[in-house]
Order: C-alpha cells, then sequence, then structure tokens
C-alpha cells in the first residue's frame, strides 16, 4: 500500500513538474506574442502617421499645381482684360493701334513719319529686350536718337513687322494727360522670312494737343 502511495506521488510530482514547465513555457510565448503585437502596432501606426503625412503632403502639392494652373490662364489672357469706358480712353486705344501700324508703313515706305507722326514734338523711350539667346539689354533714346534708331531699321535689307492682337491692362485718363498699358505679340522679317517673335508689354504715356499723342514710349521684349 505504502509502495502504491509512494508510486502516486512520484506521478503527481511529474506531473507537477510537467506543468510547471508547460507554464514556464506557455508565460515564455505570451511574452514573445507580446512583444510581436507590440510591434505590429507600433508599425502600423508609423505607417498611418507616414500615410497622413504623404495625404498632406500631396493635397499641398494639388493647392501649388492649382494655383500654377489659374496663373497659367491668366497669362494665357483667358482672364478678364480692360474695356475702354469712355471716348477718350477709346480714342486712346485707336491711338495704340494707328501707332502699329505706322510701324509697319515706315518699313514699307521708308519714311518714319508714318510712325513719328503719332508722336510729341518732345518724347523719350525706353526698350527693355531680352534676345533668342537670353541676353537681356536696356536702350533709352530720346527724339532725337530714337529717330536715328528708325532710319538704321529702315536701312536694313527688306524689314517688315506686324503685330497681333492687342490686350489693353489698364487706361487712365485726366485732364489732357493719359497712361495706358498693353501687351501683345509681333513677329519681325527679313526677306519675307521670319526672323524672331516677341512677347510685348508696354506702357504708353502722352498728352492731347488737338490729338491724343505719344510722349513716352516704354515697352519690354522677349524675343523668341
Amino acid at each position: 500500500m505504502k509502495t502504491k502511495f509512494n508510486n502516486i506521488s512520484h506521478v503527481l510530482f511529474i506531473l507537477a513538474v510537467f506543468a510547471l514547465f508547460s507554464c514556464e513555457n506557455n508565460s515564455g510565448q505570451l511574452e514573445i506574442l507580446t512583444k510581436e503585437n507590440t510591434e505590429l502596432r507600433d508599425d502600423y501606426q508609423n505607417q498611418l502617421i507616414e500615410t497622413r503625412t504623404i495625404t498632406k503632403q500631396s493635397d499641398s502639392l494639388q493647392t501649388i499645381v492649382n494655383s500654377l494652373q489659374n496663373e497659367v490662364l491668366k497669362m494665357k489672357g483667358e482672364m478678364p482684360v480692360y474695356n475702354a469706358s469712355t471716348d477718350d480712353e477709346r480714342a486712346i486705344e485707336s491711338l495704340v493701334k494707328n501707332m502699329h501700324k505706322g510701324w509697319s508703313a515706315m518699313l514699307q515706305n521708308d519714311d518714319t513719319n508714318e510712325l513719328l507722326k503719332y508722336f510729341l514734338p518732345q518724347y523719350t523711350t525706353s526698350t527693355v529686350r531680352v534676345n533668342t539667346e537670353n541676353i537681356p539689354s536696356v536702350d533709352r533714346k530720346n527724339n532725337s536718337n530714337f529717330e536715328e534708331h528708325l532710319n538704321e531699321l529702315m536701312s536694313a535689307n527688306e524689314l517688315s513687322v506686324t503685330f497681333g492682337q492687342t490686350r489693353f491692362l489698364y487706361t487712365e485718363v485726366k485732364g489732357n494727360f493719359f497712361v495706358t498699358s498693353y501687351r501683345t505679340k509681333i513677329r519681325v522679317y527679313q526677306q519675307n522670312k521670319e526672323v524672331y517673335s516677341s512677347s510685348l508689354v508696354t506702357l504708353l504715356a502722352g498728352e492731347k494737343k488737338d490729338e491724343w499723342k505719344v510722349g513716352s514710349y516704354n515697352w519690354v521684349t522677349f524675343n523668341y
């Protein structure tokens, strides 16, 4: 009987030891699982933060793209432009268009008066030009040396110029004085072959003496 009791005790001891080791193994596995779960949670949170950051950056980029698209629309002339509302403003716009015709007529007829008849006796001009090689230059002239410049242009071999549509940006009249700004495109030809085209922005000012005439002629051109 004592032997049987001893055998049972021995079996129980073995089971207890096995249970103890089993608990230790389970505890170890639980620690491993807990650690892995923590790592997965941290990784998920990091991915979530990165996703939100990327989304925010994408939204910011889209905002920039939309802003640039609006600027392109403005440059393409798809936004509203200034329209003359008085007789004087309309007369000044006619002066600009006649002056453009005067450029073409001057080169065709070799006569500076075709253009200068739209200018006051005393006037100044200023040109900022970026040529086809992207080299800038600034040229300021008065009524005497500007005419010399025109004579040089006429002496060039079969030089001609055409103006595109003129878009007026702003015109203001105060008494007998005016200022207007506009943009257009021009094409320059030599012997009927296009030499270059230009994007042209002009600021024109003058006064009325019997009729509106130019006293200050300032323009910026980008040649292509």
